[in-house]
């Protein structure tokens, strides 16, 4: 009885060990399991920006310079927001009223009561007497005059009426551009500082635009910016330019780049070679440019 007893005591601490350390192991298993286990969120795209290039702020498809206009005052309208001439007023006439007691039969009827009334002795007139009222001329309205067109304040410009680009204050400047001739050359939403004169002008972020170096550069043929690429990303380009305005070199620069695609990597190169500059007075001048790629959607 009593080795039966000690069996069954040695069997439940044996067993009781045994489960401890299965349950131990199974918590173990679970806890590493949770640690190195993840779930990862979808990324979100970043939301498709609109085309377009920044362009240099003026009011003119025409100018030469490279300096740039100041002028006070608010940029004027655009040429469909300019004040139309009124349509000229049709002239009313009026048409002169006569008033007369014209002879009725209650007329007739009135001069016979009189007839009877008056002395015989007297002659009677029988025409009765017809009143007319005296009319004013003809009155004529004369249409209101056309506001006078006031002159533009930037020569060369196209639009007609007075008005600045913002500036603090006046430099004596009227001309800017690189198509020559008269104005300053530009879009009335382009920037100031911007050395485009090619797009539509907006804060766009597609296309190329200079970061350093180059100064006195800007950009007078730009290729085609539609190409094969499977993602949006901006590419810095560091280039050499010669004096006539050609890019002769052109390298990656990491610094300002946000892929490592090397097929967007390449479009980029093949882009800043088709760039063309203006003429300066260095030989060989470098500076960085940099490509924003984006998806059409």
């Amino acid at each position: 009885m009593n080795n039966s007893t000690i069996v069954y005591q040695n069997f439940e601490i044996e067993k009781n060990w045994k489960a401890a350390a299965y349950t131990l192991l199974i918590c173990i298993g679970i806890f590493l399991l949770f640690f190195f286990l993840k779930w990862t969120l979808p990324q979100i795209p970043p939301p498709v920006t609109e085309d377009g290039i920044e362009v240099n702020l003026g009011n003119s498809e025409t100018g030469l310079g490279n300096i740039a206009p100041q002028m006070q005052g608010t940029p004027s309208l655009n040429q469909d927001e300019q004040l139309k001439t009124p349509p000229p007023s049709k002239q009313i006439q009026s048409t002169p009223e006569v008033l007369a007691n014209e002879v009725t039969n209650e007329n007739d009827e009135a001069v016979g009561t009189l007839e009877k009334k008056v002395n015989p002795q007297k002659p009677l007139n029988h025409n009765p007497t017809v009143l007319h009222r005296k009319i004013s001329e003809n009155t004529v309205i004369k249409p209101t005059p056309a506001p006078p067109k006031p002159k533009a304040l930037f020569k060369g410009g196209t639009s007609t009426t007075s008005s600045g680009n913002g500036a603090d204050s006046y430099n004596g400047v009227y001309n800017q551009g690189i198509a020559g001739g008269k104005g300053d050359q530009g879009k009335p939403n382009g920037n100031p500082n911007s050395d485009s004169y090619i797009g539509n002008g907006g804060g766009g972020t597609s296309g190329v635009s200079i970061r350093n170096g180059l100064e006195g550069r800007h950009f007078t043929k730009l290729p085609s910016f539609e190409d094969d690429f499977n993602e949006p990303a901006k590419v810095a380009v560091d280039i050499t330019v010669n004096k006539s305005g050609q890019v002769i070199q052109a390298s990656i620069n990491p610094r300002g780049t946000t892929t490592t695609n090397q097929n967007i990597r390449s479009i980029a190169l093949k882009k800043a070679k088709l760039l063309k500059l203006n003429a300066g007075d260095t030989d060989n001048q470098t500076g960085t440019i940099v490509f924003s790629f984006k998806l059409n959607g």
